[in-house]
């Protein structure tokens, strides 16, 4: 864990690790210059397998998780952000897998948001298979850095956190390492994710960084270069596909299905992938409803006959809210959670 000026989550967060069923670890600690009263709250900790690292000057959260890679002592680490709180069952499940699944290098889990108030802001599904989450991967980050348990040699052996990304440094890490070594995440909600404006993702956003993750994932997975108006689609889907850029995102998403089948033969119709392909329509389709009902409601649809099963994870009072009432829903539903 590193935390800069942590306070006021600091204190849940730790506590969650201190509270796991799998007790036998080493928990480290990386104060990266904090000035808040962290590093009081850190001096004031007991328990023995606390280890405090107290960095002299603020070098980011890249430099820091690479002087953390350095001093554990482990051979398995488990990482965790500041504000975000563990199931008492989160190392004793990861590490089970791990133990069960030798070719696998990182395991994440499943996920709950909430705000910065601890309010309730829905879940964060992730694929559970390697070859769900490599493709997902050309879209977003598939793999939630908070939730990531990985063998230590391995992260090594690719050359650890490019510090070259302020933010998204495990985006880029997860896709180097899918080169050489298998992903997972366990179905399991084993991580509660806060999602507030002042985290590291939220105030160095750099959207150049992430389209090099997506270009060079692209070219990892199948052969070569996207080119330039592929990339710009693929972009669309972290801020919004709008209509008239639907039918072009549907025909990329339709060709990208087809190269994955080629390079996997019969991965398309395997559970995962289709729920992984599923959550791609439906993420759109949600965002789509403010802009057009009819594409919105379309790209839902699509999400139900890729995986039928979706139906019963779909918030489907906020989509017919944004589908009657348009963007003013999504402006109540923000109003009234302030």
């Amino acid at each position: 864990m590193s935390v800069h000026n942590g306070l006021p989550y600091l204190a849940d967060a730790v506590n969650s690790i201190l509270a796991q069923t799998f007790g036998d670890f080493e928990f480290l600690i990386l104060d990266d210059a904090s000035t808040d009263g962290t590093r009081d709250f850190l001096r004031s900790q007991t328990d023995p397998r606390i280890r405090v690292i107290e960095l002299p000057e603020n070098i980011g959260l890249t430099a820091a998780l690479n002087v953390g890679l350095r001093e554990a002592r482990g051979e398995l680490i488990a990482r965790q952000d500041a504000d975000d709180v563990s199931d008492p069952r989160r190392l004793e499940l990861q590490l089970g897998f791990l133990a069960g699944h030798p070719s696998c290098a990182v395991v994440g889990s499943q996920a709950w948001l909430v705000d910065k108030d601890g309010r309730s802001l829905g879940k964060k599904n992730f694929p559970l298979s390697y070859r769900g989450i490599a493709f997902a991967h050309l879209f977003d980050n598939a793999l939630a850095h908070s939730a990531a348990t990985f063998r230590k040699a391995a992260v090594v052996a690719a050359g650890g956190y490019d510090e070259a990304w302020p933010a998204s440094q495990d985006y880029e890490l997860w896709s180097r390492m899918s080169e050489r070594h298998a992903l997972a995440n366990l179905p399991e909600r084993l991580l509660t994710l806060r999602v507030v404006n002042t985290s590291i993702t939220q105030t160095h956003k750099r959207p150049e960084l992430i389209r090099r993750v997506q270009a060079r994932h692209f070219e990892r997975l199948f052969g070569s270069p996207a080119s330039e108006a592929d990339l710009d689609l693929i972009a669309l889907f972290r801020s919004r596909v709008v209509p008239e850029k639907l039918r072009a995102f549907r025909g990329l998403l339709d060709e990208l299905v087809a190269r994955s089948e080629a390079a996997w033969p019969g991965v398309s119709s395997t559970p995962d992938f289709r729920r992984t392909l599923a959550a791609i329509h439906e993420r759109v389709g949600y965002n789509l409803l403010t802009l057009s009902r009819s594409a919105g409601l379309g790209e839902i649809a699509r999400a139900l006959t890729a995986w039928p099963p979706a139906i019963f994870g779909i918030p489907w009072w906020r989509v017919g809210a944004l589908a009657v009432l348009g963007d003013s829903a999504r402006r109540m539903y923000e109003s009234a959670r302030r």
